[in-house]
C-alpha cells in the first residue's frame, strides 16, 4: 500500500494469494474490513483523490483474498 501510494516502503513478503490461501475470508467479511476502511479514511479527513487510489488499490488485492 506504501509503494502503491508513493511512500518509501516496498512490501516483498508473500504474494496475496498465497497469504490468504484457506482463510476462507468471505465477501461479507471483505465488506466489513472495507467499512473499517473508509471510517478511518473518514477520521483522519484523507482528500477524495487518495481516498480513490486508496479504495482502488485494496480492492485490486480483493480477487487474491476473498474465498
Amino acid at each position: 500500500l506504501s509503494s502503491s501510494a508513493g511512500g518509501p516502503v516496498y512490501y516483498t513478503g508473500r504474494d496475496m494469494l498465497l497469504s490468504h490461501a484457506g482463510m476462507k475470508i468471505s465477501q461479507s467479511d471483505w465488506d466489513t474490513f472495507i467499512g473499517h476502511l473508509e471510517a478511518t479514511l473518514d477520521e483522519f479527513k484523507v482528500p477524495a483523490t487518495e481516498r480513490g487510489e486508496v479504495l482502488a488499490f485494496i480492492d485490486s488485492t480483493r480477487a487474491d483474498i476473498v474465498e
